[in-house]
């Protein structure tokens, strides 16, 4: 995927992203098609920082920018429609990891087509993970991961859960940077997307079958 908005948060252009996402707004685009873009965007952030062409702050940036867009298109993470509930899910970054903005974008659209959405945040043990399907008893678990050296942690926390008797309860899709077929079969996932639209997608067909 390639657009223009894409290279401006990849670039970290404050002033371009901003007048490429309102031009957008304002032509009537999807809303949920700019904020995939954006998520595309964080991706390819943390592919720079992860070999060294950007550092920290870099990515901190480009978190407050994304999340400044997506308040400005009115999809802040804390949206949610009311009436129909699809089903519930769970969703946190795995611990170690505390980047948010890719899981708040995947949240908000959730949100937008009907699901329940309980946000673990950042930086999430297992225990935590454990805790939190006990007591909500979810359909889905959603772990996010944008650090290759968190995939042992997300692992640890899948395998926490088959240890607890709780892995035949729900379905786990994993989610950032690190999903991709490799990964979510080293980790136990049912499933993997790094494009929330399609993570989106993915999970509405779990609840169908």
């Amino acid at each position: 995927m390639e657009t223009k908005i894409i290279s401006a948060v990849e670039a970290i252009d404050e002033k371009r992203a901003i007048a490429l996402v309102k031009t957008e707004i304002e032509l009537g685009k999807d809303k949920k098609e700019i904020a995939n873009q954006l998520n595309f965007a964080l991706q390819r952030v943390a592919i720079h920082y992860e070999e060294g062409e950007y550092y920290i702050a870099d990515l901190i940036m480009a978190g407050e920018l994304v999340s400044n867009l997506l308040k400005m298109m009115g999809m802040d993470s804390t949206q949610l429609v009311d009436g129909r509930v699809l089903g519930k899910i769970v969703v946190g970054t795995v611990f170690d990891d505390i980047h948010d903005v890719g899981k708040n974008i995947f949240i908000s659209m959730l949100r937008s087509e009907g699901f329940e959405v309980i946000d673990m945040g950042t930086d999430v043990a297992a225990q935590r993970f454990i805790e939190i399907i006990r007591k909500e008893k979810p359909d889905i678990v959603g772990i996010s991961g944008i650090l290759t050296s968190v995939v042992e942690n997300i692992k640890e926390v899948i395998d926490e859960i088959k240890a607890q008797g709780l892995r035949d309860d729900v379905k786990i899709i994993l989610g950032g940077a690190l999903a991709g077929t490799d990964y979510a079969k080293y980790v136990g996932a049912d499933g993997y997307s790094s494009d929330a639209i399609e993570g989106v997608s993915i999970c509405k067909q779990w609840l169908r079958q």
